[in-house]
C-alpha cells in the first residue's frame, strides 16, 4: 500500500512539472449498485432477500491528469439501503461509504475518451437492525471501465461500469459486500 501511494504522489509531482489548464476534473453522479452478498444452502442470495436489487448510490469524483492519458483520482460515494429481515420482517439498514484512490488510463481523441481504471479503497460499512449493529472498516479493491464524453473544454459526461472486491466477516461467515455498479455522472474540468 505504501508503494502504491508513493507511486501516485510521484506521478502527481511529475504532472505538475508540465502543468496545463484543465488538469483537474470534478464530477458528481448516481447509479445502481448490486451487492453480491452470500447465498444460503438453498442457493438463495440473502442480501437480495433482505435489501433487494439495483439499489441507488450517489458519487463524487476528483481527478488529476498526471500525464496526457493517465489520471490519478479520489472517489467516494454514498450507498444506503433499507430492508426487512427475512424471518421477523423487522427493519434493517446497510450503509457503505468508501474512500477510493486509483489510476485511470484514457484512450481516444477529441470528444470520446474510453478508459480503464483500478485502485484500492477504504470501505466504511454499517448495518443496523434488532439483531445488533456491525460498524466496521476494511480495505478492498476495484476495477472500472467507462467512457468520458468531453463536450466542451469545461463540461463532460462520464458513464462507467465498476466492479468492487470487498469481503467482510459477518455473523455467519464471510460476506461479499462487493459487486457491480453502473454509474453516470456530469462533471467539469478546470
Amino acid at each position: 500500500m505504501k508503494k502504491f501511494i508513493f507511486s501516485l504522489i510521484f506521478l502527481m509531482a511529475l504532472g505538475l512539472m508540465g502543468a496545463e489548464v484543465n488538469n483537474f476534473s470534478l464530477s458528481i453522479g448516481a447509479g445502481i449498485r448490486n451487492v453480491k452478498g452470500v447465498e444460503d444452502e438453498t442457493g438463495t442470495n440473502l442480501y437480495t432477500e433482505v435489501y433487494g436489487k439495483n439499489n441507488m448510490a450517489y458519487s463524487i469524483d476528483l481527478g488529476y491528469q498526471v500525464l496526457k492519458s493517465l489520471q490519478v483520482f479520489l472517489h467516494t460515494d454514498y450507498f444506503s439501503v433499507k430492508g426487512k429481515l427475512t424471518f421477523t420482517q423487522e427493519d434493517t439498514k446497510l450503509k457503505i461509504i468508501p474512500i477510493e484512490l486509483g489510476l485511470r488510463y484514457f484512450m481516444g481523441k477529441k470528444i470520446i475518451f474510453p478508459y480503464i481504471g483500478a485502485g484500492t479503497g477504504y470501505y466504511m460499512y454499517k448495518e443496523e437492525n434488532v439483531i445488533g449493529t456491525v460498524d466496521e472498516k476494511k480495505f478492498g479493491f476495484f476495477g472500472e471501465g467507462g467512457v468520458k464524453f468531453q463536450f466542451t473544454e469545461l463540461l463532460f459526461i462520464d458513464l462507467k461500469v465498476k466492479y468492487i472486491i470487498l469481503k467482510v466477516d459477518g455473523t455467519e461467515g464471510q460476506v461479499d459486500l462487493g459487486g457491480l455498479a453502473l454509474i453516470g455522472g456530469i462533471g467539469i474540468s478546470f
